[in-house]
């Protein structure tokens, strides 16, 4: 199968590539770059000319879709909207959560197809409840539950997991022992250990101290997720100087952020425990309901706890950042960007349908804030080098995962109204070479594979 794309200005910063010519895929995969005009037999031609063409947007950090055993397929939602905003590759199980056996998860990718690729982390939440450890305010005291999660640890790491997550946050009785046993893990595979962090606002430079000692202690690779929802409160500043200074000690300190100023999460989850109005300096009124009967409704007391109580699975934003504080995040030359993105049946936040063209239509075009290299390098290959993953790339040999779209149309479209919403200006994406989208019409679901290491 031979793919010819034509006249596109090919743009892959990981080789340091921005010029116009053709670009050759055979079976799947990078060919070679060809003179504009050089005539070449293809199965299909796609006329780039005034488009940009570069490697398929990594997010390494989203919550997927899940499995339904009974229908035996995926409930397919979130990995559209990915697939359509320009995402060829994505990795779940962040912040601790998602399948409890991630290794059957990705069994079921290469069985049945999803609309981009995937890898996983290793949730620690599906750790504890296997052991039958569901009390998130309590440690595990109980060194034959931990004996038995490590072992899970490393079973599930040798089965091409990504790297182990955690959601500090989110089981407050995780402490440090448990986080430490667990992490060492990872250290001989060279993986990487990812974590939403035990606090944030005022107390997100000794959460992020904690996860820095984890990493110091035991020479492993550390993701701090999504600082924008951590430290976009007025310790951005602090909070990079941190992990800036950490790295320079050797300390392989690693983050992400998403282009919003609102976060997003269940309203039953421990970031709404007593105390978070005074920590976020808010009334009720800050934090939307974004699905279900109340959808668009701002909070007050009532409303908290009568969602609370009954529907703590509900998803809701929180508009509480500070978009300066977004901007420096975004502007560090270490932060890639992620979407953490998910869906309850296509409602949440539009982050997950907008991040990636929102990137470069907003901070590059309309911002300024890097150039559109810099803005598509944090956007492919610097997740993929970060993952250990063959992705993010379009050299010779290269997996051809591409995207093709318009520069000055380029522009995401989703907003808390309508997260669902496509965006405009891309005009292909390309799985695995061969065509998934074309003019913002999903044309084949099914070419995602599972990503290993």
């Amino acid at each position: 199968m031979k793919l010819l794309i034509k006249n596109g200005r090919i743009i892959d910063p990981k080789n340091k590539v921005d010029s116009i010519q053709d670009l050759l895929i055979i079976d799947g995969k990078i060919e070679e770059y060809l003179n504009i005009g050089e005539v070449v037999e293809a199965d299909n031609v796609i006329e780039a000319e005034g488009l940009v063409v570069c490697p398929g947007f990594v997010d390494m950090h989203m919550h997927e879709d899940p499995y339904n055993e009974e229908k035996d397929d995926f409930e397919i939602g979130i990995f559209n909207c990915m697939l359509r905003m320009g995402v060829t590759t994505a990795v779940g199980g962040n912040c601790g959560v998602g399948p409890i056996h991630p290794s059957l998860y990705l069994e079921k990718v290469d069985m049945k197809g999803l609309p981009i690729n995937v890898g996983l982390m290793l949730p620690h939440e599906a750790l504890r409840n296997l052991v039958g450890e569901h009390n998130k305010y309590l440690p595990v005291i109980n060194e034959e539950n931990l004996k038995k999660m490590l072992y899970k640890t490393y079973e599930e790491l040798e089965k091409g997991m990504l790297g182990l997550s955690f959601g500090i946050r989110y089981i407050p009785g995780l402490d440090f022992n448990e986080l430490v046993k667990l992490s060492r893990a990872v250290k001989f595979n060279n993986k990487m250990v990812a974590a939403h962090i035990r606090d944030d606002a005022a107390k997100v430079i000794e959460a992020t101290s904690e996860l820095l000692e984890i990493g110091e202690i035991l020479g492993i690779k550390i993701q701090n997720s999504h600082i924008g929802s951590m430290g976009a409160y007025g310790q951005m500043a602090e909070l990079l100087r941190l992990m800036d200074q950490s790295k320079s000690r050797g300390i392989d300190i690693g983050f992400d952020c998403y282009p919003y100023e609102a976060f997003s999460t269940g309203i039953g989850e421990t970031t709404y425990d007593e105390g978070f109005l005074e920590r976020y300096n808010i009334e009720y009124d800050r934090i939307e309901v974004a699905e279900g009967p109340y959808v668009g409704k701002r909070l007050n007391k009532e409303l908290f706890f009568h969602l609370r109580k009954s529907r703590p699975e509900t998803i809701t934003i929180g508009h509480v950042m500070k978009s300066e504080e977004v901007d420096l995040a975004l502007a560090h030359p270490n932060t890639i960007v992620a979407s953490d993105g998910f869906m309850h049946k296509l409602q949440g936040h539009p982050r997950a349908s907008g991040t990636f063209p929102r990137i470069i239509n907003e901070y590059y075009k309309n911002k300024k804030i890097f150039s559109l290299n810099e803005a598509i390098a944090k956007m492919t290959f610097m997740p993929a080098e970060r993952l250990g993953i063959k992705k993010g790339s379009i050299g010779k040999g290269d997996d051809a995962d591409l995207v093709i779209f318009n520069l000055d149309e380029i522009k995401d479209r989703s907003d808390f109204e309508k997260p669902f919403l496509e965006p405009d200006g891309i005009n292909y994406v390309i799985i695995n070479g061969e065509i998934a989208v074309e003019n913002k019409k999903i044309v084949n679901n099914r070419l995602g594979k599972s990503v290993r290491k």
